[in-house]
């Protein structure tokens, strides 16, 4: 029932800080500080709470965005503070293109200003304003975490020389299986030499030819790190004080008409997926015929996106129907 939840720990007290520094200068001096890949992101209990409240706000068809902050140290981004999302309202069902264009330029520059203002606003408090990522609240039948506009933030920020995460809550299956689903994804050293290369003004080679050149097929354009949450001993002793129900068992779970209606959404979702992917890999065979260096089918950016969240889904999908099976065979032999 939980295969493929990520195993989320409480981070631990004794983190050294080990700083590396290279370029050195003919005068010996100091120049850029070393930043290696981040392998983990430590997220503080005061953000978890500030993801938690935002997540009201989130629906099963309507993902949350924001902005986190923070700063890696060694091979760790710790995340101290969240910046909310700004609450767009719905687009219209009759929208054109060239209205959707303009709407997301306008709700773009009206993001960017209050950024700016509250991080001008957290500057002047001493609060942690650093850029290092952002993050996507939502339910397992949405593609925000894998959109092309996503990654494309993150590989614009890593570009920027700033840390880069993406942060995914899901709270809705968080709530409904009573485990926190919280993952945390940093964009590929393909992915970031693929983005620099192809908004460069100089380049001359196709998105097909750079994605082979770059090897993003196999490095991938997203890697998923540890994810940890760091607690302290003030915050330990106000939680123990709260009492917890205690959770639903497996079994009243699974065969509830909650998690029915559930797996019938998320399997919707996987056929919706399913098709999409399907059209976009006719869609590339048709353009391979006409381009006799066009290479494998399969290696664009959104197609690449779509099989990791298929992935993801049929993975969760599988662990639910083993669950049910499970506690069916349990049931049937009592």
């Amino acid at each position: 029932m939980f295969h493929g939840f990520p195993d989320v720990q409480i981070a631990p007290r004794d983190t050294v800080i080990s700083e590396e520094f290279h370029l050195h200068d003919k005068e010996g001096r100091m120049g850029t500080l070393l930043q290696p890949m981040a392998q983990r992101m430590r997220i503080s209990f005061s953000a978890l709470t500030c993801l938690g409240s935002y997540a009201q706000n989130a629906t099963c068809h309507y993902a949350l965005f924001g902005r986190l902050c923070g700063v890696q140290l060694n091979e760790t981004i710790e995340v101290t503070n969240v910046l909310p999302p700004v609450i767009n309202p719905r687009p219209p069902e009759d929208e054109t293109p060239e209205q959707r264009e303009k709407r997301l330029l306008a709700q773009q520059r009206e993001e960017r200003q209050m950024y700016e203002r509250m991080g001008k606003m957290f500057f002047k408090e001493e609060l942690d304003s650093y850029h290092v990522g952002y993050f996507a609240i939502c339910s397992a039948y949405t593609n925000a975490p894998y959109s092309v506009r996503t990654v494309q933030q993150l590989a614009q920020l890593a570009l920027d020389g700033n840390p880069s995460v993406l942060v995914v809550y899901d709270p809705f299956r968080t709530s409904l299986m009573g485990k926190l689903y919280l993952r945390a994804f940093v964009p590929t050293r393909e992915y970031v030499e693929f983005y620099t290369r192809l908004t460069d003004k100089r380049n001359i080679l196709r998105e097909n030819r750079l994605m082979r050149e770059c090897n993003v097929g196999k490095g991938g354009v997203l890697r998923e790190v540890k994810v940890e949450v760091d607690v302290d001993e003030y915050q330990l002793l106000c939680l123990s004080g709260f009492n917890v129900a205690p959770l639903s068992s497996t079994c009243r779970t699974l065969h509830s008409e909650v998690m029915t209606d559930y797996m019938a959404a998320l399997i919707e979702s996987v056929r919706h997926n399913a098709d999409e992917l399907s059209r976009g890999l006719h869609s590339e065979s048709y353009f391979s015929q006409k381009e006799e260096s066009y290479g494998p089918l399969g290696q664009r950016i959104d197609t690449l996106l779509k099989l990791m969240q298929l992935r993801e889904q049929t993975q969760h999908l599988e662990s639910l129907c083993d669950g049910v099976l499970l506690n069916t065979s349990l049931l049937r032999d009592l």
